[in-house]
């Protein structure tokens, strides 16, 4: 009698890790609606997309030492494009996925980026997802204040504080400096643009991010506009 009983709570014990297992299998191949929406084949559509995020974005970058004001708009599909297209191709790209993250994607809101991307590969592979409030801090020159949310591996809740040391790591690479602090319960991020130029060469203005859409604007500071060289313009070449 003493063996059918325990071989009854045996049994019991395995369904239900079974189940576990199978539930927590589910929820970790969970992925958020707006990463599957935006997820656009390959197509000339969407390198077009990408290369006209590349056109917009790339001036900017060149004329911020060369322009008394600057700026670009973005479209969400542009973004998402450009990180299938053409993000893929950069070092950085490369340096993500040494820490296991891929296909990253983008939806935007007023005042919020959600932000997911894969992680992992094989069985092993998740798609881990943020919501995100981004704001220029009042005040401060270039600095942005990036507060997280909600954070979600499939559909489990998971620590904020990953994603915010991951961020720091990468930003001291581009020798920016990164602050973390607490903001009404939510753990935020205050990336400092330009703590290594001491005065700042340069200020945003504006960091917009409207509905599908992403607004950049900002001005060079006259003592550090410098004259133009011809041999770094960026051509808007035709694609391919």
């Amino acid at each position: 009698m003493r063996k059918r009983k325990l071989g009854w709570l045996c049994g019991i014990t395995v369904l239900l890790l079974g189940g576990g297992l199978t539930t927590l299998g589910a929820l970790l191949e969970h992925e958020p609606s707006f990463y599957c929406q935006n997820q656009a084949p390959p197509s000339t559509a969407r390198k077009e997309l990408a290369y006209t995020f590349f056109r917009n974005f790339s001036p900017m970058m060149l004329n911020w030492e060369h322009e008394p004001t600057w700026g670009c708009d973005v479209t969400e599909a542009q973004l998402n494009c450009f990180f299938d297209e053409i993000f893929v191709q950069l070092g950085e790209a490369e340096e993500l996925r040494k820490l296991g993250i891929s296909s990253p994607n983008v939806s935007l809101e007023d005042d919020h980026v959600r932000l997911a991307f894969r992680y992992g590969s094989g069985w092993f592979s998740t798609v881990v997802s943020y919501d995100l409030k981004i704001w220029l801090v009042p005040k401060e020159a270039s600095v942005i204040a990036v507060e997280i949310g909600r954070a979600r591996a499939g559909a489990l809740p998971i620590s904020k504080l990953s994603i915010l040391h991951q961020l720091s790591d990468l930003a001291s690479k581009q020798n920016y400096k990164v602050t973390l602090y607490r903001h009404e319960g939510n753990s935020v991020a205050l990336v400092d643009l330009q703590a290594d130029q001491q005065p700042p060469k340069w200020i945003l203005t504006t960091l917009k991010v409207g509905s599908k859409g992403l607004t950049i604007r900002g001005k060079t500071q006259e003592h550090a506009l410098l004259p133009l060289d011809p041999t770094k313009i960026v051509k808007n070449n035709p694609l391919p």
